[in-house]
């Protein structure tokens, strides 16, 4: 399994095949909502909004262009109380908007230091919190992989 970082030189956890720096990526992309759509039509996107807040038209084209909306661990982490649970809903609303425009998405850590690794099994549980099916977090993996390469 992979995980995407923002950090460089972090160590690799348990499950975790190689981290990958975001920064090193052609096709990583740290969007605002109203630029979103843009982003989206580079070939293979990654796409990544901490505020989670896209247009319709940026799912659409993220379909097109092959690419997978980036659902990040450290925004959670960032969070407490109702907060945590409002970035959490956000997630599962675009989660569904990646469902239903048929775009990919993948989830990952985007840790910016040690403290905010985690290991697979904490990624695949992640996962599940958004609502991703057994099938979908295969797919998630697989997808990561292909747009990383």
């Amino acid at each position: 399994m992979l995980d995407l970082v923002l950090a460089e030189s972090l160590p690799k956890l348990d499950g975790i095949d190689a981290l990958v720096s975001a920064s090193a990526l052609h096709n990583f992309r740290e969007t605002k909502a109203n630029s979103s759509k843009g982003d989206a039509r580079v070939k293979g996107a990654l796409l990544y909004s901490s505020s989670y807040e896209f247009d319709d038209g940026a799912y659409l084209e993220l379909q097109r262009s092959g690419g997978a909306l980036v659902f990040s661990f450290s925004d959670i982490l960032g969070e407490k109380g109702f907060r945590r649970a409002i970035v959490l809903s956000k997630m599962r609303l675009a989660l569904a908007a990646c469902r239903k425009a048929g775009c990919g998405f993948v989830a990952c850590t985007l840790a910016k230091n040690e403290a905010g690794l985690r290991n697979a099994r904490e990624l695949v549980a992640f996962m599940a919190v958004l609502g991703m099916t057994q099938e979908e977090r295969k797919y998630s993996k697989e997808l990561l992989e292909k747009l990383v390469k």
